[in-house]
């Protein structure tokens, strides 16, 4: 699931319009980093940690 996640906020960084993902102003992204974007976005805490391997949680807690 993150890596989906990531690949759709990481492409702006990839196509060079930001060097940051949170710093697009058309992504959720900024809603993860900063808790903030254009469009009011309410995240809700689930525990997917059996679901996740380890890789995927140390993206999760590194995103940016």
């Amino acid at each position: 699931m993150w890596s989906k996640i990531n690949y759709i906020h990481l492409n702006p960084v990839r196509a060079g319009i930001v060097e940051k993902a949170a710093d697009y102003i058309y992504s959720s992204a900024s809603n993860y980093v900063n808790n903030k974007g254009i469009v009011n976005v309410e995240l809700v805490e689930i525990s997917l940690r059996s679901n996740l391997n380890s890789n995927d949680i140390l993206k999760h807690n590194n995103y940016e």
